[in-house]
């Protein structure tokens, strides 16, 4: 099932209580996220840390992780939990052993896993092909393909024996158009989205849905330069979001969503 739109977010008041589907002209019922177990990655700055921010006042119970000891500690401060369990980590996501840790852990402790957001991601090589550096490339797929792949394989344990769940990964419209001086951003992005779409059917067995997001433009401290025309990142978190609370009888495979902007496609 792919569902597509540009930046048209469908909210009341700032809450998801009904979703109008345009491709069956229905509405319907969203489930709530109180009490759900969710582990976000990239959980302390730009998307990440809106939708901590967003899970937290729904009442989920969450793990989140991130690279700054700082940021973690300030975003912390800034939560507003509605009776939820918080579980936290500081490490880089190019260390396995510590993925392993952490997803263990947050199971542990959350008592199981209900939503696996792979949020965490970097494009730190903006160069043509012919100049990319082998260190900046093999980095990058560490970071975006490597790492999300052990949180999926992690989690993966964790929720078969409930027979149910949700991964999301967060992916880019880069996967769907080859913009020049992004090679290894886009490489690093589109081998996660091949191994989604394979993990997908394996997973489904189990109960499991695999979900890609396809976010357009957006104006974060991911980028060098303020793109006030690009999406906010609260906005995509909103987006996120509202796959998360989803009947239980969907399943909603892709979602691609660009700023009006964005016509590269």
């Amino acid at each position: 099932m792919i569902f597509r739109y540009d930046s048209l977010f469908m909210f009341r008041n700032g809450v998801f209580t009904r979703l109008q589907c345009y491709f069956c002209g229905s509405k319907m019922e969203t489930m709530t996220l109180k009490d759900k177990r969710i582990l976000l990655t990239g959980a302390t700055s730009g998307i990440g840390r809106d939708l901590a921010i967003m899970l937290a006042e729904q009442g989920a119970h969450l793990a989140l992780c991130g690279r700054s000891e700082d940021k973690m500690q300030t975003l912390i401060n800034d939560l507003s939990i509605d009776g939820g369990k918080i579980v936290t980590d500081t490490f880089s996501v190019t260390n396995e052993q510590h993925i392993i840790h952490f997803v263990a852990k947050a199971s542990l402790e959350l008592g199981g896993i209900d939503f696996v957001i792979n949020n965490a991601g970097l494009n730190s090589a903006r160069a043509n092909v012919a100049d990319i550096l082998t260190d900046d490339f093999d980095h990058m797929v560490a970071v975006n393909l490597r790492a999300p792949f052990i949180f999926m394989r992690e989690a993966y344990k964790a929720m078969q024996p409930q027979q149910n769940g949700m991964i999301v990964n967060v992916l880019s419209t880069a996967c769907l158009y080859s913009n020049e001086g992004i090679g290894a951003y886009t490489a690093s992005k589109s081998g996660l989205e091949a191994l989604t779409k394979v993990f997908r059917k394996e997973a489904r067995k189990d109960g499991i849905k695999v979900c890609s997001i396809y976010p357009g433009g957006t104006d974060t401290p991911f980028r060098s330069n303020d793109r006030p025309d690009y999406m906010t990142s609260k906005s995509v978190a909103k987006t996120i979001l509202s796959m998360l609370m989803l009947p239980d009888d969907v399943v909603m495979h892709d979602v691609v969503f660009r700023p009006m902007i964005e016509s590269n496609f």
